[in-house]
């Protein structure tokens, strides 16, 4: 029996020392984790809120946060068609109310040692015309109820338009970031934060006193940075 036992074990060894090591390529091996292969992926099951090919339109108001010497309200509209679940092109008209802040009030009626300074002299934007192309980077569904769902989607936008400032006028760059929450599968609540880039006359370039009239192109240029908020209505047709 101890013969045997010697005999196998020292077979096990040699079959061990003499064996081959075997190596399968990492292609080969099988993976942890995989995907299901569709011929078309679909990103989002089940929309509640379709929006491809449709036309989406809305009204609303917003805020400049920047803004020292003018009006800081505005109000607009805004037209968007969709031509894929992602992508949509979007059309925007704003538009400022006239007249200036409480800080450009409190200039003009400045008292001495201070010079008064009246920036609505100078040439600031009234509308815009822009158009942008909207990426919807996000669509998504909460659960306000066991039986209601509210919709959502996060959109980022860029593109260009025309800023008229009165005698004179600029090409302006816009770049924002926004959300819709749908309260019916056709209206919603739109919010976005936008940056208007444009380069334009500077109040401050010259002496302003309620006596003075300077002409539209006397100011020096200067880039502006206009932050917006704005708050509207949305409707898909």
């Amino acid at each position: 029996m101890k013969k045997l036992i010697w005999i196998l074990l020292a077979l096990s060894i040699g079959a061990h020392a003499f064996a081959d090591d075997i190596e399968v390529p990492e292609e080969e091996l099988a993976r942890e984790t995989t995907l299901p292969v569709f011929t078309k992926r679909r990103v989002v099951l089940n929309r509640n809120v379709l929006s491809v090919k449709r036309f989406e339109i809305g009204v609303g108001a917003g805020v400049q946060l920047n803004e020292p010497f003018y009006n800081n309200y505005m109000f607009g509209g805004q037209g968007t068609y969709n031509f894929s679940e992602t992508g949509a092109i979007n059309v925007q008209g704003l538009f400022w109310l006239p007249g200036l802040s409480n800080y450009g009030d409190q200039l003009i009626h400045a008292t001495p040692p201070r010079e008064s300074f009246d920036a609505g002299k100078a040439p600031h934007p009234e509308w815009a015309a822009i158009v942008n192309y909207e990426y919807v980077a996000y669509y998504g569904k909460i659960s306000v109820t066991k039986s209601g769902v509210m919709n959502l989607n996060l959109f980022g936008l860029a593109g260009l338009g025309y800023l008229n400032m009165g005698d004179v006028s600029t090409v302006a760059l816009n770049l924002g970031l926004g959300q819709n929450f749908f309260v019916t599968n056709n209206i919603g609540v739109r919010w976005d934060l936008r940056w208007l880039i444009f380069q334009g006359p500077d109040a401050t370039s010259q002496r302003l006193t309620p006596a003075d009239n300077p002409s539209a192109t006397s100011f020096g240029n200067r880039i502006y940075y206009n932050t917006q908020l704005g708050l509207g209505l949305v409707f898909i047709l």
